[in-house]
């Protein structure tokens, strides 16, 4: 556990890739063994809030999108809710297009 911390603090410590320049979400791939339910979850939010209601915050919902997937696949209990609220607004974001 301490190195799947360690190694998770040395991956968020060096950088990520970002999806908008003035976004500070994780956007790269994780080790599997790292991601947890409760971490996929807050990236996902972190992804969500960064998303505006037009056609550009469409990448970060799809990214938001992606990560809700992976944390109910992981067994977070309010995940469906969060896909729930990103799907809606990413079908706003296609009707902007």
């Amino acid at each position: 556990m301490i190195k799947q911390l360690l190694a998770l603090g040395l991956l968020i410590a060096s950088g990520a890739v970002l999806a908008q320049p003035d976004s500070h979400c994780i956007t790269n791939e994780l080790e599997r063994d790292i991601v947890n339910a409760a971490l996929a979850l807050e990236i996902g939010k972190c992804h969500l809030a960064t998303a505006t209601n037009d056609a550009n915050g469409l990448p970060a919902l799809e990214y938001a999108h992606s990560w809700f997937l992976q944390a109910k696949a992981l067994g977070a209990a309010d995940a469906q809710e969060q896909l729930d609220t990103t799907y809606a607004r990413l079908q706003l974001a296609a009707g902007a297009q």
